[in-house]
């Protein structure tokens, strides 16, 4: 009878540890003990059988909690190689230029950027902050898991837009697909009063080609970029191209600094300069916090190649920030 109830005993505890994870060591010193009562009860107690039987017992069980714990880490290795790269850029916008980040389905993000007077207006100026904001509140919603579709309205001409992206490609961690690539066009319209415009003139178009790739800490972004305005000064042209590049390098989980340069291509308005912005991004778990240095304080790539006339290397820059926020809707 004691010896039906110890294999009983014996049968339970590994079933445990098949079903519920036990740890071995507990394991361990269950089945030694309901070994040491076995014997001694029976009057088979023997200190060399006993010792002998705790060590075979021991390496079985070890040798069985080595062998899940290899199955789990290959299980591990399985997933990570085939899923995709994470954090290619934070957040949708690296400052005023879109990135690759991908937003997933049913996901809602909101974006509140602010960009602030120019710094060199010294303390008198309290360095830009007394200036006002140029303000966008932004709103993108994954409609799948490739496609994200958004708007948003900014202070500088009351600019609404309308906004949609697709992520042809997403980079994977096998590399098996060694880039991101994702394409989004935009529709502009100043809803300004008092000047004037029809509903035509006051619309602006825009359209980009986002590749990028990241390489362990660091990733780069290459944004080839057109844009047309339906009404400009006429010294101006309606067209713009320009080329945005893109770095991110990620210092741990929680920070990263990035840097954002567009240079018009070709024919420019009167008077602008290419935009430079440089930040710090900032991870609470919730949140993403950018806090920057820009030329431009414009948002939107379209106005930024339009209106950006500060150069940043000449001290004309300014001080920023944007909130990050996203919110799972469905599952």
């Amino acid at each position: 009878m004691e010896i039906n109830t110890a294999k009983m005993s014996m049968k339970n505890i590994f079933s445990c540890r098949n079903k519920n994870k036990v740890d071995v060591g507990m394991q361990l010193g269950f089945c030694i003990a309901v070994i040491d009562g076995l014997l001694f009860r029976t009057g088979q107690r023997n200190n060399f059988i006993q010792k002998n039987l705790a060590g075979l017992l021991a390496g079985m069980i070890l040798l069985t909690g080595f062998q899940q714990a290899a199955e789990a880490q290959i299980t591990r290795e399985r997933v990570q190689r085939t899923g995709f790269v994470d954090k290619v850029f934070w957040a949708p916008n690296n400052v005023g230029i879109t990135t690759i980040y991908n937003i997933p389905s049913g996901n809602l993000n909101t974006t509140v950027m602010h960009t602030f007077g120019l710094v060199n207006g010294g303390i008198n100026r309290f360095f830009g902050l007394d200036d006002g904001a140029n303000t966008r509140l932004g709103f993108d919603y994954g409609i799948t898991d490739r496609f994200s579709a958004g708007i948003g309205r900014m202070t500088f001409n009351k600019v609404v837009d309308v906004k949609g992206k697709y992520n042809i490609l997403r980079q994977t961690i096998s590399d098996s697909t060694p880039i991101e690539l994702a394409v989004k066009v935009s529709v502009g319209i100043s809803t300004a009063s008092g000047t004037g415009w029809s509903t035509s003139e006051r619309l602006s178009y825009f359209s980009s080609l986002m590749i990028a790739r990241k390489f362990n800490r660091l990733s780069l972004q290459l944004t080839p970029m057109g844009a047309h305005f339906n009404r400009t000064a006429v010294e101006n042209p309606a067209r713009l191209y320009g080329l945005g590049i893109l770095a991110n390098y990620d210092l741990n989980d929680r920070f990263s600094i990035s840097a954002e340069y567009l240079p018009v291509i070709g024919k420019r308005h009167s008077g602008t300069q290419d935009a430079l912005s440089m930040a710090l991004n900032i991870d609470t778990g919730g949140h993403i916090f950018q806090l920057f240095f820009a030329s431009s304080q414009w948002h939107n790539e379209q106005y930024i190649m339009a209106n950006n006339k500060h150069c940043f290397w000449e001290g004309d820059f300014r001080f920023g920030f944007n909130i990050n926020r996203v919110f799972w809707l469905s599952r």
